[in-house]
């Protein structure tokens, strides 16, 4: 192996002797420079060398701990999925591989919208009552399942109603915590709209809300008041306060509140919703601030962080009528909003009484792109009516039967639009699938006839496992 860094013209010999000469002058080396270092250690205090070797392996420790985040934090995803009789089970959603399980409450499996889990396995389940409250609401104190990751507690929800009169009224006093879980795992946060409501005889005169939120440590306790908005003072002409009166709606993260999270002032009404200012509120050195978003949100599907919101517009029908406008998916970009679902300019149906829609939609983990699930109001083989001013027009209702064949559908858009376009780019199209979430910034998890299928949008392969879910709401992605 010395034999690269001798002349050609060398002998033999000659070779071997200065191979012999170099080997032993780097051993006599070796054997000099470990008798100077024992030499040195010799002389040292037994004091320092304890210190010196603990912070060796102090710096070996956080090393280690240090690549373990780094390992944790690359981007690879958690699944569970909620199934019968009551269990989370936790996938490997590269191999589909079955892990450990936690037994849930049943009542979990029948309401996965109320079921909670964030990245690091803590899981919350709670059905809380809403404003405003009957007289029975409470009789039984609601309770919230909390799993901690090692352990499952109960927590009260505390949800409290009073009446005393006031002259000839009846003033309710009444509040109702919702709790979220926390990203970091740290904490639970907790929102809740508190209410003065003026009654008489059964009848709702006005109410005077106030939301706030809070954060506790995991057992409920260690209050901490973090931010609270009086929403305007409000009449009840219907009689009933939630068909005109607002209530604060917060929107969280999917793995739990961590920097911001976003706050609607929404009318239930009687027909839909109606959404009257939101806001976003963002944490700075322990101090939450919030500003206004204008125009307000709607329905939020996803939100990476104050500037990147995915969000739908519903349609305005009402009385029975379900295509009265034009439902929409925006992505709003740092202040600019891109149109990443259009049904009218893409189902053309503005005669019949069908709407297309977005039932969910997410991000993906780049920001490049922008996974939905469209659905619609109709089915194929039911038959359709025309819309409330439409005309019968045998191009389009067919048109929109052969749509319907296909959903419900997962379509992949490209996040913004290329100048020229009026839209973003199609990327990828799935009939008979919903979609759960992203695995990656290529691959998408969506259900396809119950089952699990993992779709790689670039070059269109896909892996197919044997998990059965009801639905892709009993699917959790983080």
């Amino acid at each position: 192996m010395y034999s690269s860094g001798f002349s050609n013209h060398c002998t033999q010999e000659a070779r071997e002797q200065r191979v012999q000469r170099l080997q032993s002058g780097w051993r006599f080396s070796q054997l000099g420079l470990r008798t100077l270092f024992m030499a040195i250690i010799s002389k040292m205090p037994r004091t320092f060398l304890v210190s010196l070797l603990l912070a060796a392996s102090l710096a070996a420790q956080e090393q280690g701990k240090n690549q373990g985040q780094d390992k944790n934090s690359s981007g690879h995803k958690r699944l569970w999925v909620l199934r019968a009789p009551g269990e989370a089970v936790e996938y490997n959603p590269a191999t589909f591989a079955a892990m450990r399980p936690v037994k849930v409450p049943a009542e979990a499996v029948a309401s996965p919208q109320k079921f909670s889990v964030n990245r690091l396995g803590q899981m919350l389940f709670a059905a809380p009552a809403t404003l405003p409250l009957a007289e029975g609401d409470l009789a039984t104190e609601g309770k919230a399942w909390f799993w901690d990751g090692h352990a499952a507690i109960t927590l009260p929800l505390g949800g409290t109603r009073s009446a005393a009169t006031t002259g000839s009224n009846l003033a309710i006093t009444e509040s109702a915590p919702v709790p979220f879980l926390s990203e970091d795992g740290k904490h639970l946060y907790w929102s809740a709209n508190q209410a003065r409501r003026l009654q008489r005889d059964g009848v709702d005169l006005s109410t005077k809300t106030t939301w706030s939120i809070l954060q506790t440590d995991l057992a409920g306790g260690a209050r901490q008041d973090l931010a609270s908005v009086a929403l305007p003072d409000c009449s009840c002409p219907t009689g009933g306060c939630e068909e005109s009166c607002p209530y604060g709606v917060p929107w969280v993260p999917d793995d739990g509140v961590s920097k911001f999270f976003l706050l609607n002032q929404v009318v239930a009404a009687q027909d839909q919703s109606i959404y009257k200012v939101s806001s976003v509120y963002e944490e700075s050195a322990g101090k939450w601030s919030a500003r206004l978003l204008d125009p307000p949100l709607r329905q939020v599907l996803d939100a990476v962080n104050a500037g990147e919101i995915l969000e739908a517009i519903p349609d305005t029908g009402c009385c029975g009528w379900a295509n009265q406008s034009d439902d929409q998916t925006l992505l709003r970009l740092d202040g600019q909003s891109v149109t990443v679902f259009d049904e009218r300019s893409e189902y053309k149906n503005p005669d019949y009484d069908v709407s297309f829609y977005t039932q969910n939609g997410k991000l993906s983990p780049d920001r490049t792109m922008v996974a939905l699930t469209i659905v619609a109001t109709a089915k194929a083989n039911a038959p359709i009516q025309l819309a409330q001013e439409g005309q019968a027009n045998p191009e389009e209702s067919q048109r929109i039967r052969k749509a319907l064949l296909d959903l419900p559908a997962v379509v992949v858009k490209s996040a913004e639009a290329k100048s020229g376009d009026s839209s973003p780019r199609r990327i990828a199209f799935l009939p008979h699938a919903t979609l759960v979430g992203w695995i990656s910034a290529k691959e998408i998890l969506v259900v396809e006839g119950n089952l699990l299928v993992a779709y790689d949008v670039a070059s269109g392969a896909r892996q197919k496992s044997s998990i059965y879910v009801e639905g892709s709401a009993h699917v959790f992605l983080r």
